[in-house]
């Protein structure tokens, strides 16, 4: 069975490939290229990009940085709860 952190993961992984897609279609093949071998540059040029209503980033930007943040807190809580 998949545990909490598995499913963040997941979603990170996810709105990060969305995020990818739109910056592939926005910026042309080198910029997203760069967003595909870094992708603090993806997260960091959604974040950029989020009031640009065409590009529809806002509720998957929010998700992203939710499922960051949640996957930080809940590997913290699992390996302060001795990892079990």
């Amino acid at each position: 069975m998949l545990d909490l952190g598995t499913i963040g993961s997941i979603i990170i992984w996810l709105a990060g490939i969305v995020v990818l897609v739109k910056l592939f279609q926005t910026e042309g093949v080198m910029k997203g290229i760069l967003g595909f071998i870094c992708m603090l540059y993806t997260f960091i040029w959604g974040w950029q990009n989020i009031g640009k209503e065409e590009l529809k980033l806002k509720t998957w930007m929010y998700l992203w940085s939710g499922a960051i943040v949640l996957g930080i807190i809940l590997n913290v809580v699992g390996a302060s709860s001795g990892g079990e």
